[in-house]
């Protein structure tokens, strides 16, 4: 899987504990200003993306988990966007940090 390490490291606000670099597996978490936390998961050899949306008690809201992906690409550091692209193209994951709508999945 495609993934730029050091932009994701802009657009969260820190990297978990959870993170073993050398198995290439990443936990990345922002909070923003309304209390939610948005966090971002990822296997890299796997091809796995977990994306978990916690409110400010640190309850699961939602969890979207994602197989055989290709790419994690920030589209917008300012705006905290990013993409998350399948393998086979018929997917795309979009997810915006500071947003109305966190995540938004398209199949094609």
């Amino acid at each position: 899987m495609n993934v730029d390490i050091t932009a994701l490291l802009i657009v969260f606000d820190e990297l978990l504990s959870s993170t073993t670099e050398e198995q290439g597996i990443y936990a990345f978490r922002t909070r923003r200003e309304d209390g939610i936390a948005v966090i971002l998961s990822f296997s890299i050899h796997e091809g796995s993306v977990d994306v978990v949306v916690q409110n400010n008690s640190g309850i699961d809201i939602s969890v979207f988990k994602l197989k055989d992906c290709s790419e994690i690409n920030v589209l917008d550091e300012e705006r905290k966007c990013l993409e998350i692209l399948r393998r086979d193209g018929k997917g795309r994951c979009f997810i915006s940090l500071i947003g109305d709508s966190i995540v938004n999945y398209t199949k094609e």
